[in-house]
């Protein structure tokens, strides 16, 4: 089974996710604003125990720069994490890095809420470039 929290594995589990976000000229790009997408069914499997899925919350602000990410792509890219074993903190940061990437933006935050067991929350919040005011 397919475990990518194993070094040896990282590659394959890279490939399970499709990092094909689309881009759109931003026609305000001379003005500073953010954009935030909430998305309440993001699922991605539990790295240790890859058929469990996590399920969670996962909300996405960025300041736009040149460019703006195409919705249907990014969803559909959202969506690729459905079969991957990977655990939250990793798939937040991979979002965060593939955006930065790909839309190269002011600012980004990748915002991951999931409720566990016994009530207990779990959230993460990874962050990159310079908030904007």
């Amino acid at each position: 089974m397919l475990r990518c929290y194993d070094p040896s594995a990282l590659s394959r589990c890279d490939a399970m996710i499709q990092a094909d976000i689309k881009t759109i000229p931003n026609a305000k790009s001379l003005r500073t604003y953010t954009v935030t997408l909430t998305y309440p069914a993001f699922r991605c499997r539990y790295e240790m125990e890859p058929e469990k899925t996590n399920f969670a919350v996962m909300t996405i602000t960025y300041a736009p720069n040149e460019v703006i990410f195409d919705f249907p792509s990014f969803m559909a890219y959202l969506r690729s994490f459905e079969d991957t074993p990977i655990s939250l903190e990793s798939a937040a940061n991979r979002v965060l890095d593939d955006m930065f990437e790909r839309l190269r933006p002011i600012w980004a935050r990748v915002h991951v809420r999931t409720e566990r067991e016994h009530g207990v929350v779990i959230e993460i919040a990874a962050e990159h470039g310079q908030p904007v005011r």
